[in-house]
């Protein structure tokens, strides 16, 4: 009895040490997708990449893709910290008026302000971000000459009587008009809302400040003899407030992007 269960022991022991042996030359052959984490057979036909000496191997193309664009991203452990994305039944809120709820991202429709999304950050660029970006800097390009024509004067810059008031008046016009029509339109669209439902909000202010300031330059630009003698009328050099509508769509686009996180902040600093 005791020869036959020695007998069994060698088998049961042989066999396990043949069976751990087999599995250790398997995970010899195995490699971990440093990007995704699964276990990839070695000489399988999957792709592989040699970075600083060692060789890493991949489960798809796609992750030795994202690995070869930035290999220190995964191997420093940065990629654990990511946050999760979003999935694509994502909801979006107003952090202002909680009851507005939206399958895609936009403007609130009673407040304006960007819905954001419910749970999980989204990931990937904040696109009004991109796009308040792209205004910004047209806004910011052509204010500084339009202060510089308007308050040049203030500062010992007689840069109207080189050129000519009314020549510098139209040049003010011809600066002031995209940042007014084409920066500024998320500006009056959502002021234009606010009066539509009767929420009324900051963007109905600016839309009536800088909408007034800026109609009212053009009619003085275009008909000054329009005017009375008190306001420089009967074809004489009209006051207009273009640098003051410009200037304010500009700082608008500054408030708004500290309104971010500071992730997508720093994209507004760099313009992507």
């Amino acid at each position: 009895m005791n020869n036959q269960l020695s007998a069994t022991d060698f088998l049961f022991s042989a066999h396990s040490h043949s069976h751990a042996h087999i599995h250790e030359q398997d995970m010899a052959d195995t490699a971990i997708d440093p990007v995704c984490g699964m276990t990839v057979k070695i000489n399988a036909g999957k792709p592989s990449l040699d970075y600083q000496g060692t060789t890493y191997h991949f489960c798809s193309q796609r992750c030795h893709g994202r690995f070869g664009a930035d290999p220190w991203f995964f191997l420093s452990g940065h990629a654990k910290n990511k946050p999760k994305v979003a999935s694509k039944a994502t909801l979006y809120t107003c952090p202002m008026d909680s009851e507005i709820v939206r399958d895609t991202p936009g403007p609130c429709p009673i407040c304006g302000m960007a819905l954001e999304p419910m749970g999980a950050p989204v990931e990937g660029p904040n696109h009004e971000l991109v796009d308040f970006t792209r205004r910004f800097w047209v806004s910011l390009i052509c204010a500084v000459p339009l202060v510089i024509l308007s308050m040049g004067p203030m500062l010992g810059l007689p840069i109207r009587d080189w050129i000519g008031g009314r020549l510098a008046t139209y040049l003010e016009l011809i600066l002031a008009t995209p940042v007014v029509l084409w920066a500024a339109k998320p500006f009056f669209e959502r002021g234009w809302v606010s009066v539509r439902t009767g929420h009324y909000n900051m963007w109905t202010l600016i839309m009536l400040g800088v909408g007034a300031a800026y109609l009212y330059s053009v009619v003085a630009t275009l008909f000054p003899g329009l005017f009375p003698m008190e306001f420089g009328g009967h074809h004489g050099d009209v006051s207009v407030y273009f640098e003051a509508a410009t200037v304010i769509i500009a700082l608008v686009f500054v408030g708004r992007s500290l309104s971010f996180e500071p992730a997508n902040a720093l994209a507004m600093r760099s313009g992507r």
